[in-house]
């Protein structure tokens, strides 16, 4: 059962002290979490609300159907929201990624888009990035995701080997770059089950087709997918 956001929050939305909003920097209220009101309010949201074809569908175009694909805001990397990933991610604050999930989940838990998944599905990083990082954001976002719709968490894909950053490149190039990238892992917790892959911030797709391809050879359900983030352009 899904608890009240602010107690669910207390222990993880403070990513510093004094608690400030990560876009405009001013205090936070005893009942504000990661952003102030106004900067909620504001928050460029994708506005992706149904489970129909999507703009990430099309992204997401690969021969694993996708029964669900949602993102919560669009991400531009020139905003102050770009803070909300880049600064999670980069300055290590796995509290903010799990308050940025737990934040996106609250939100969404009355548009029955968690209805019937039965289990989480962070995309992995290798265990060399993860050692250098020290944790895995989508992993966290996925935390606090479950701290409010009481699905579990589980470590179903393992990156099998590493691979540079893509930022520069296109579409083609990043799917080539990261095939054969994952593996499904403990076969037995997915097969038959309704999984939901946790991103961070959504492309060209190229990461989470790889990882719905990865995820299919468990035989699941169904697969979706879920970011905080949709860049404008892929």
């Amino acid at each position: 059962m899904a608890h009240p956001l602010s107690h669910i929050l207390d222990g993880i939305a403070s990513a510093a002290y004094p608690r400030l909003c990560r876009i405009c920097r001013r205090p936070l209220l005893h009942d504000e979490h990661l952003m102030c009101l106004h900067c909620l309010a504001e928050l460029p949201r994708t506005r992706i609300a149904d489970f129909e074809f999507n703009t990430i569908h099309s992204r997401l175009a690969h021969h694993t159907p996708v029964a669900r694909a949602v993102a919560w805001y669009f991400y531009d990397k020139a905003s102050d929201y770009a803070r909300l990933i880049v600064e999670s991610k980069y300055e290590k604050r796995p509290r903010q990624c799990r308050a940025l999930g737990a934040i996106m989940a609250q939100e969404m838990a009355d548009t029955g888009f968690f209805d019937g998944i039965d289990a989480l599905v962070p995309v992995p990083l290798h265990w060399k990035k993860r050692l250098s990082r020290g944790f895995n954001q989508t992993e966290e976002i996925a935390r606090g995701i479950s701290s409010v719709t009481g699905i579990s968490v589980v470590a179903g894909l393992r990156a099998v080997r590493g691979h540079g950053i893509q930022s520069r490149h296109n579409a083609a190039e990043r799917a080539e770059a990261l095939a054969g990238t994952f593996r499904a892992i403990h076969a037995d917790r997915l097969a038959g089950r309704h999984l939901l892959i946790v991103d961070d911030l959504i492309t060209t797709g190229a990461t989470l087709s790889e990882a719905l391809r990865a995820l299919s050879s468990a035989s699941p359900s169904a697969l979706s997918v879920l970011a905080p983030g949709l860049t404008v352009h892929s």
